[in-house]
């Protein structure tokens, strides 16, 4: 997918300014300010193929990513379809925390075989974020597919389709 940016300052002749090529495509959009978090998909991807990726967007005729994270496995997805994919992936500003529901198959690393061992993995994805960087925090693990997730006096509430689990995010 492209990252098209738009001059709205006319709404009535709306003007594409820019546009930036980026590998796989994108679920879901929240803009804060002159960035804007993405949650996306890449099959590609060696990192996972769920990824959330930052973009600066204060130059529109030069949008840019600024920073990118993969996880879930090569054969990563969601407990939601694309239609409710917003009420899944959930920015805490306050926290500069990304959360993400999904479940996963990751083959071993030890063997490049395509047939090869692995484990399926479901959770909630923990991303830090700032103005400038995004880093894999960890992963809060799950009994059967996740599918939200948020944050009550300093303890992250995962639910999934057979459980809702507490977690202490402190360290």
């Amino acid at each position: 997918d492209p990252l098209f940016t738009l001059d709205l300052s006319d709404p009535a002749h709306p003007v594409q300014t820019g546009e930036l090529e980026i590998p796989g495509w994108i679920y879901h959009l929240e803009p804060r300010g002159d960035r804007i978090v993405a949650l996306g998909f890449d099959a590609s991807s060696s990192q996972g193929a769920i990824n959330v990726s930052l973009f600066d967007v204060a130059d529109l005729a030069a949008p840019s990513l600024i920073s990118r994270v993969g996880f879930g496995g090569s054969w990563a997805d969601f407990g939601e379809d694309q239609n409710r994919i917003h009420k899944a992936f959930t920015l805490l500003d306050e926290l500069g925390l990304v959360l993400v529901p999904f479940s996963g198959w990751q083959y071993d690393e030890a063997d490049d075989d395509a047939w090869s061992c692995g484990h399926y993995t479901s959770g909630v994805q923990l991303v830090d974020w700032t103005d400038d960087a995004l880093a894999l925090r960890g992963v809060a693990p799950s009994h059967g597919r996740a599918r939200r997730a948020l944050v009550h006096r300093d303890r992250l509430l995962a639910m999934s389709d057979k459980a809702v689990a507490a977690f202490d995010i402190t360290d």
